[in-house]
């Protein structure tokens, strides 16, 4: 079946990882990123930790480059070097023939590590057994939707309400595939994909199965899609309704759910997909949005024009403009509220923007500046202390 013209494909095979995209770096760097804080603070907890890599592929690119298996084995092997304090195992999943064979040669020397043949819900069952006594970690990446089946998914996360165990979840939704797939289901006009505002790459591959109603259900545990994508609005905005649908489910069982939207080119304006990442804790929420923004300045540094210019070349995906903090600030000290909170509710709203230090100091600027003020009347405050907008002098 066609879309558009162009065929859409679902499932990445071994030519997918010859090369390693700029797109597939910046969620792996996200995730190279959060795994060594995230180790270090959630042994804290006593309790071992396990890590699925839901869709594992062969564990390195062709190219050289480290594949998230790798990465994560990696970071898992330096934090027991460091004297980590709890067990962790490593659950690699693989469906592919040849890449799962690739997959067992590439971590067969982490003794904490396992490659497993087959689909991600074939080891729901494993997982959620696990999730009994572990803290638990999924990094879930699917080529586009197909593999995802949210209630099988669910049995794992719903032990957030019958255990105190720690469930955090880095997913990466392809939205533009949910809505073209979606849109082929139901009959309905497919836009031609333009490559100056999305990545049309995968696009160009052949379905490996016609897209059906019943799939898609199955994906995002229901048929509330329909309604999204029968609309009038256009693709860009359906797209942006399948994401925030998803993190509405999530929000079900997870406390904090936040998405970053990314893109195969800066200029995009549709992106490749979006990395939802959803936990329990606000502690995670800050910890993960710390580490998006550290992998955005990473990237932000290689596109750094070579020869210096008065005004700031790059976009704002790479580099938002910290001079719109001080407004976003305000929104939320309309009446006295403690600086954590307002902290929180900047992160949640600018996912992946602003790093917690750099709001702290913009709070502290802004109280020096008189633009705020504290419930103990001091700038140099803890998270504790109400914060709120001083009064304008007539």
């Amino acid at each position: 079946m066609k879309c558009g013209g162009r065929k859409i494909g679902h499932k990445a095979n071994k030519s997918f990882f010859e090369k390693k995209r700029q797109w597939s770096k910046r969620k792996d760097t996200i995730l190279e990123c959060y795994l060594p804080p995230y180790l270090t603070k959630i042994a804290t907890q006593k309790a071992p930790i396990l890590i699925v890599d839901a869709f594992a592929g062969p564990g390195k690119f062709g190219d050289g480059e480290l594949g998230s298996p790798q990465i994560i084995c990696q970071s898992v092997e330096i934090a027991l070097s460091k004297g980590l304090s709890v067990n962790v195992s490593v659950m690699c999943i693989e469906s592919e023939e040849e890449l799962f064979k690739d997959l067992t040669k590439s971590i067969e020397s982490f003794s904490f590590a396992t490659a497993n043949h087959g689909e991600f819900g074939d080891y729901i069952d494993e997982i959620e057994r696990q999730a009994k006594n572990h803290s638990v970690f999924l990094y879930v990446d699917p080529w586009t939707v197909e593999g995802l089946e949210w209630e099988r998914m669910d049995r794992v996360f719903q032990h957030l309400n019958i255990s105190n165990m720690s469930i955090e979840i880095l997913l990466n939704f392809n939205a533009p595939s949910f809505v073209r797939r979606g849109l082929a289901a139901l009959k309905l006009s497919i836009p031609e994909s333009d490559p100056d505002i999305e990545d049309a790459e995968e696009i160009d591959a052949p379905f490996a199965t016609p897209p059906s109603i019943e799939r898609l259900n199955l994906v995002v545990s229901g048929d509330w899609w329909k309604t999204i994508l029968s609309s009038t609005a256009n693709f860009s905005s359906k797209v942006l309704d399948m994401t925030e649908g998803v993190c509405s489910r999530l929000s079900k069982r997870f406390k904090e759910v936040c998405y970053s939207p990314i893109k195969a080119q800066p200029h995009h304006t549709i992106p490749k997909y979006f990395l939802i990442f959803a936990s329990r804790h606000p502690d995670a929420l800050i910890l993960m949005n710390d580490q998006m923004v550290k992998s955005r300045k990473t990237l932000a540094e290689l596109a750094k024009p070579k020869e210096p210019t008065l005004f700031e070349m790059r976009p704002t995906d790479l580099v938002p403009d910290i001079e719109t903090l001080p407004e976003v600030i305000l929104k939320y000290v309309s009446k006295p509220t403690q600086r954590g909170i307002v902290i929180l509710n900047i992160i949640r709203e600018c996912f992946g923007q602003f790093a917690h230090k750099d709001i702290r100091g913009c709070i502290e600027q802004m109280l020096k500046d008189g633009k705020l003020r504290s419930e103990t009347g001091k700038v140099r405050i803890n998270d504790n202390v109400k914060i709120f907008a001083a009064r304008k002098s007539n």
